[in-house]
């Protein structure tokens, strides 16, 4: 299954999903994630917490759901994930990388209604967040292809 290409192009970092996990009970947990990039159609790499219950109910059982909301666009996304970096060298606190297979993508949208997607913004003097954010962006998206 692959993400559509709109879809695609919106994941290229700094846009806000929620991820939807499970733990060991069986009961639901869901995360804001900011540190969301689509690698190509079928992977979404996320910075995840070291501290989070996120991290721990991936590592338990790896299914996922992730809503994708912005402007005209809503979809639910269904995968598997797993840790592909423990310790990633660009967040400003311990974090793994985690790599999302896409198994399922449903557009959520309606004909006739258009969704405006939430946002975000720095705080004046919070300005410099932007730059570890690109650092986070740029090694959630791996090396180029050598081939």
């Amino acid at each position: 299954m692959e993400m559509p290409p709109n879809l695609v192009q919106f994941l290229l970092g700094g846009q806000t999903c929620v991820l939807a996990t499970v733990d060991a009970q069986g009961a639901p947990q869901t995360n804001i994630m900011t540190w969301a990039v689509a690698r190509n159609p079928q992977i979404i790499a996320l910075a995840v917490d070291h501290r989070s219950r996120a991290l721990r109910n991936i590592r338990h059982e790896g299914r996922v759901a992730l809503e994708v909301l912005g402007d005209d666009l809503c979809y639910g996304l269904r995968g598997k994930a797993v840790v592909e970096k423990e310790t990633m060298t660009s967040t400003p606190f311990p974090c793994a990388l985690v790599a999302v297979r896409v198994e399922e993508t449903r557009n959520h949208g309606a004909a006739g209604v258009k969704y405006v997607g939430p946002s975000y913004s720095f705080h004046s003097g919070k300005e410099h967040r932007k730059g570890v954010e690109e650092a986070v962006f740029t090694e959630l998206k791996g090396p180029a292809p050598t081939i």
